[in-house]
């Protein structure tokens, strides 16, 4: 028997077991915000959503750049003190970057409200570099509970995450003690899951996190060199590539229409998206073990991505046939837009689903060149295929169908190389 099928047989029960605790948990997490949907959708206007799209848009591509992407690297270190150090340097990196970037938002803040002609943005984007911290608080942090394990905790984190940002929402617009309660009760989500998460983690391994080591730092920068060189500039092109819809159609479209947009966005990626994270973490794990110890693992990828295939396309199609309605029942009927918007922008999350997981496999093969060359079209299709959506029809709805063509074809080709990674070619 080869060592890859012994190491996958003493793998498969923890594997399955860890699978089932993430599950649950994300189970329980997306159940969370479906349930607040309905109330949110009548507290706040289309326009309101609107407005923090755009705040949310800009604030994922700050937790990007912020970093350095230095936390893409923790699981893959040698040592709990080492990964602790990595987190440090990640923290230190991401304060000063984000401090930067809001003292560029108080120079620039009118620049940016003609831009997206959005009059209250010029308040509301100072929210962003905080919230961008907090997000890669809980990003570094997952990393480390991925890497040692702690499914249970790791699932938890996920209900107090998705709980506590939609709570927080539903208060301050059910409250009105403030007009943008979408943002503000997303930095005081935030805010919260990053101290339970942190003040859980310093608890439990409190030696890790002892003191760090300025000269180690140091020389953990220089080991990672290739995170801020390679992923960084990739994460970055995904993550702009990501917010590109919202951020071009700000200035193409009303707040209105760009609220149905973010509205059907979420309604349909979240489910899917907590899904294959709770699926990802551990497939990333039990991935990276057999890649360490064989240089292949096409047989995890594959049986992995298959069972997620399957759960895609009877879930999605199911979805397609029943959105409009669907939205119309559970939001209001104001809200049968963003379900006719959801039904065009199925096939983008039923791929997605899938392909999102395989993508592990550039950090776990350390293929940043690769990672780098998919990004970069993934950007450039998302950019092109909005661009002339807007430009060339001037409508949002096929400005939406010409985003889905372009983004599928870019996730068709990350299954495609994920798969001869994989391979070990």
């Amino acid at each position: 028997m080869s060592i890859q099928k012994n190491f996958a047989i003493f793998n498969k029960h923890s594997f399955v077991k860890d699978s089932l605790i993430l599950t649950s948990g994300t189970v329980v997490a997306q159940i969370i915000p479906l349930i607040f949907y309905p109330l949110l959708t009548r507290l706040y206007l289309p326009s309101d959503f609107g407005i923090f799209a755009t705040v949310a848009s800009i604030t994922s591509i700050l937790s990007v750049v912020g970093s350095g992407q230095y936390e893409s690297v923790i699981l893959i270190a040698d040592t709990k003190r080492i990964a602790a150090n990595i987190i440090w340097l990640t923290m230190i990196i991401s304060f000063l970057t984000l401090s930067l970037f809001e003292i560029l938002f108080y120079f620039s803040s009118g620049l940016i409200t003609q831009l997206f002609d959005i009059p209250s943005l010029k308040y509301w984007i100072y929210f962003s570099p905080p919230t961008a911290f907090l997000i890669i608080i809980l990003a570094s942090y997952n990393e480390w509970y991925v890497k040692n394990k702690y499914f249970v905790s790791l699932s938890i984190n996920k209900v107090i995450n998705t709980s506590s940002t939609t709570i927080s929402k539903a208060v301050f617009g059910w409250t009105k003690i403030f007009s943008g309660g979408l943002i503000i009760g997303e930095f005081f989500g935030r805010l919260i899951t990053a101290f339970v998460i942190v003040k859980y983690a310093l608890k439990r391994d409190k030696e890790s996190f002892s003191i760090p080591s300025l000269q180690q730092m140091k020389w953990l920068a220089k080991r990672y060199i290739n995170a801020p060189k390679f992923v960084l500039l990739a994460q970055s092109l995904n993550t702009v590539g990501g917010q590109i819809p919202v951020l071009l159609m700000a200035t193409a479209f009303s707040t209105a229409q760009l609220g149905y947009f973010a509205m059907a966005i979420s309604v349909v990626a979240l489910p899917a998206s907590l899904i294959s994270l709770a699926i990802r973490g551990t497939f990333r794990k039990q991935a990276y073990d057999i890649y360490k110890q064989t240089g292949n693992c096409y047989k995890s990828y594959k049986k992995t991505l298959s069972v997620m295939a399957v759960i895609s396309f009877f879930g999605f199609s199911l979805f397609y046939l029943i959105a409009p309605q669907l939205f119309s029942i559970v939001l209001g009927k104001e809200w049968i837009t963003a379900g006719e918007y959801a039904r065009i922008l199925v096939p983008i999350v039923a791929i997605s689903f899938v392909s999102e997981t395989g993508s592990s496999m550039f950090i776990i093969a350390e293929k940043m060149k690769r990672l780098l060359l998919w990004q970069s079209v993934y950007f450039l299709l998302t950019l092109i295929s909005v661009l002339i959506g807007i430009f060339l029809f001037k409508d949002i709805k096929i400005t939406l169908f010409c985003f889905m063509v372009g983004r599928s074809i870019s996730h068709i080709l990350s299954l495609l190389m994920t798969s001869r990674i994989a391979n070990g070619k």
